[in-house]
């Protein structure tokens, strides 16, 4: 082996080299990696080591913070600051809960951007919220997010990715924070990553805040309780001390534990220690009943709170108040009565004042006449019951309106102007209304209105004080009509009288110069149209007298039947053929005192009217019939006296007359006939012939229906005269509820009268339309109607088929001065109906109701 041989080194040597020195790179390697994963481990650390620096640091600074708003500032600077996001936004609950709306913010320096973030709110229910309220610790939207609940409030935050947290009690946290960044600026900032290192910062920070509002919220509520604790026994200690209300606690023994000044003054001590001392024993110092002190504690030991319990007590100098009490028991473990605590309050003057008040509702609820109380524009506040009864008007319909709504138009306008001013200038206001009811009835009242003051003077409300002279005005009318007619009598009779002394003279010198007179010269002519003319004023004069009941009758015992059937050839021939005349005779009648010749007088004036009432022929009714009148009627018919009557009636199926003519009918020489075809007299004779022999005459008419004149006759004495008993009378009472409708106030007025006094409750109606309103009130329970056949607009008829429509089989009574026969004819009412004639007294009413009812 050569020298250079020997110092080569063999090729196992080399090849092991080689491997060392690989190792030993691979190590170096690794070496150099560990060192900078090293390096990396101790930047990172440096950079944790500073955020938990920079976070204890917020910690220290949070602890300090009082308010929300500056935790909210302090944490905004370390979001941008120490975790390097580039925009924050803090939310915060409203007091009702319903949104979250901005309250912080910071990294949005654009005035647009902070105008837009700071109005921000976003309602509770919003879907991409809801997660958070279920236990998501946090909710992330990064740049690649396709989440469209998260990505929809990208704009709305001004940030292309958000980290949103919620910050205190996950379910319900008062407060949320949104970190991130814009687009444009991402680059320069930390990004927002769903990754753990991403999240460590921002969950590092909203554990402290958490706490730090929590405590916060804790804190304030701590305080505020306490203050309010502070506050509430400085106000109920003031409340006790300076009360007006006595407050007190007593033993259930009945001694007291402590009051206040107001318990003292009410039981007539000077302070709470006096009653401490001197009242041992509420029961029998304080009570003047001290069975009300055992009932008040019969309650409390039911566990009760007693509330206003008025009770007499006795004060400390023997008076007597009377005191409200209101008392709360409260029980021990063993559920023994420990305590009690009450609120007494003086009422001994409102008691006076209830008192004087009831006396004053009594008095206005039960007054008998109408009381109205109006503001001082005229406005109804308050009317009585009497006011209700007598309109129809509700309270609730009249309240707010003006009384003028009651105006019938009838009366002068300028009365109600004068009686505005007068009341205006504070004096008393007195007259009389026209007025209308609800159902249009026309009433007349005497109205006294006049202001009320208040203590200063000032006129405060009107007082109205309205009674209804209806009834006192339709008397003074029936009474005016009478003297009318009495005055209108006397008249005539003395003009009759001197113009017979004049036609005696007239006619005796005629017939003495016709005497001298060649017959049938225009001399004998002329007087003897002279004569004639003189025996025709003769007849006018007599009927003067008859009418003013100066005429010389020679009366005797006539029985109306029989003097009717002899006049029927004579009456027959005076009205007509085309007229036909039916007879209707009572049996039994009685008989009546009467000159027969007055009586044919009577007979042909009735039948030449009905003659002249029918010129296309018609129907002429005579009927008789026993009536008994009573002190009711006879109250509202001045001219009938109490008693039993014989009566006469006559009807036709003529024109009828209206009511304006009715009025006047009976007045001499007022006529509806052409000139030259009626002197005005006819009635004005049967008028004066009916009230000489006593009797009073009715009449019954309506355009269209005819007319029925019922003469009535005082039953002759001697004829043993006497009527029913009075047990039979008694035996007539019924009970039910009649529903009245009668169109003639008067007529109405009368009848309610007697149905009540017969034991009927009654309903009453004016005309069809209304009783047909109260039938249709299903609520309203009536046994049998009474109606009038004929009324203006729809008749009886007519009315009760429209009831029986809707409360079929209802009993219905008729009523009318026309007689039975004459309304049938008409088909006013059917074959088989119940009906009675007017006028009738109180016993034909109730056998008649009780034959309808039975």
């Amino acid at each position: 082996m050569n020298e250079s041989a020997k110092d080569t080194p063999p090729a196992a040597e080399l090849e092991k080299l080689r491997r060392e020195n690989e190792i030993l790179s691979e190590q170096v390697k690794r070496l150099v990696k560990a060192e900078s994963r090293l390096y990396d481990y101790q930047e990172k650390l440096d950079a944790q080591v500073k955020e938990y620096s920079e976070l204890y640091d917020l910690s220290r600074r949070l602890s300090t913070c009082s308010d929300l708003p500056a935790i909210f500032e302090f944490a905004a600077g370390y979001v941008i600051n120490s975790l390097n996001y580039e925009r924050v936004l803090f939310f915060q609950k409203s007091d009702d809960g319903a949104a979250y709306a901005v309250c912080a913010w910071d990294g949005f320096y654009d005035p647009e951007e902070e105008s837009a973030v700071s109005s921000l709110s976003i309602p509770r229910k919003a879907p991409f919220l809801s997660p958070l309220f279920s236990g998501e610790s946090y909710r992330v939207c990064t740049e690649g997010s396709r989440q469209h609940a998260l990505s929809e409030y990208r704009a709305r935050l001004l940030m292309n990715e958000y980290l949103l947290c919620p910050l205190g009690n996950p379910s319900d946290p008062p407060v949320l924070i949104a970190v991130g960044n814009s687009a444009e600026n991402a680059e320069f900032n930390r990004r927002v990553s769903g990754g753990e290192e991403a999240l460590f910062g921002i969950g590092n920070l909203v554990g402290l805040l958490s706490s730090a509002i929590e405590n916060l919220i804790h804190y304030a509520g701590m305080k505020k309780a306490l203050e309010q604790e502070r506050l509430a026994e400085a106000k109920y200690r003031g409340i006790f001390e300076n009360a007006m209300e006595g407050i007190f606690q007593t033993t259930p023994e009945g001694k007291f534990l402590s009051c206040n000044f107001a318990t003292a003054a009410i039981l007539g001590y000077q302070t709470p220690e006096e009653v401490l001392e001197n009242v041992v024993d509420i029961g029998p110092q304080l009570y003047v009943d001290p069975t009300r002190r055992d009932e008040l504690y019969g309650m409390m030991n039911q566990r009760q709170n007693v509330k206003n319990f008025e009770v007499e007590f006795y004060r400390n100098d023997g008076s007597r108040i009377w005191v409200n009490l209101s008392t709360r028991p409260t029980f021990d473990e063993s559920g023994s009565l420990a305590h009690i605590d009450g609120i007494m309050q003086d009422i001994t003057e409102r008691k006076r004042d209830e008192d004087a008040l009831r006396k004053l509702s009594q008095v206005v609820e039960q007054s008998p006449v109408s009381i109205v109380i109006t503001d001082t524009s005229g406005r109804i506040e308050f009317v009585n019951p009497k006011f209700v009864q007598l309109t129809g008007y509700t309270q609730e319909e009249v309240t707010g309106r003006n009384p003028r709504f009651l105006k019938s138009g009838k009366s002068d306008p300028e009365e109600s102007k004068r009686l505005w001013q007068t009341i205006s200038s504070g004096k008393v206001w007195e007259g009389e209304f026209l007025n209308k009811k609800k159902n249009g009835e026309l009433f007349s009242e005497h109205a006294t209105v006049s202001p009320i003051r208040d203590r200063n003077g000032v006129i405060t409300h009107f007082l109205a004080v309205k009674e209804d002279i209806t009834e006192r005005k339709l008397l003074e009318a029936q009474l005016f009509q009478s003297q009318k007619m009495e005055s209108i009598g006397r008249l005539a009779g003395g003009v009759a009288h001197d113009f017979n002394n004049m036609l005696s003279v007239i006619l005796g010198c005629a017939q003495l110069a016709l005497r001298d007179a060649q017959e049938g010269s225009p001399l004998w002519q002329d007087l003897d149209q002279i004569i004639h003319a003189a025996k025709r004023s003769s007849d006018i004069t007599r009927q003067l007298l008859a009418f003013s009941r100066n005429e010389v009758i020679a009366p005797r015992e006539v029985n109306l039947n029989d003097h009717f059937a002899e006049m029927q050839k004579t009456l027959g021939r005076l009205i007509g053929e085309d007229i036909k005349m039916t007879f209707q005779p009572a049996p039994e009648l009685w008989p009546v005192n009467a000159d027969t010749t007055q009586l044919d007088q009577i007979l042909v004036n009735l039948a030449v009217n009905a003659r002249d009432a029918m010129e296309n022929g018609g129907v002429l009714t005579v009927a008789t019939s026993n009536v008994t009148v009573d002190q009711s009627y006879s109250q509202y018919h001045l001219d009938a006296s109490p008693g039993e009557y014989v009566q006469l009636s006559v009807g036709d199926t003529g024109c009828g007359m209206d009511r304006d003519t009715l009025d006047r009918i009976f007045e001499p020489f007022f006529t509806t006939k052409e000139v030259g075809k009626g002197t005005g007299l006819g009635l004005a004779t049967v008028y004066g012939i009916v009230r000489q022999h006593n009797g009073f005459i009715n009449v019954y008419s309506e355009p269209g229906q005819g007319t029925i004149f019922q003469i009535n006759f005082p039953r002759f004495a001697g004829a043993g005269a006497g009527g029913e008993s009075a047990a039979a009378e008694g035996g007539l009472s019924g009970s039910g509820t009649v529903l009245l409708v009668e169109d003639d106030a008067l007529v109405r007025k009368m009848t309610l009268r007697a149905l009540r006094d017969l034991g009927y409750t009654v309903i009453h109606a004016s005309g069809a339309d209304e009783a047909i309103a109260i039938c249709r009130d299903g609520g309203t329970h009536i046994d049998v109607i009474l109606t009038d056949v004929v009324m203006p607009g729809m008749n009886g008829k007519e009315m009760v088929d429209a009831i029986e429509a809707f409360r079929p089989g209802l009993k219905v009574l008729f009523m009318s001065g026309y007689t039975r026969d004459l309304v049938a004819q008409r088909g006013v009412v059917d074959e088989g109906r119940h009906f009675i004639q007017k006028p009738f007294d109180l016993q034909s009413l109730g056998r008649k109701l009780k034959e309808t009812l039975r």
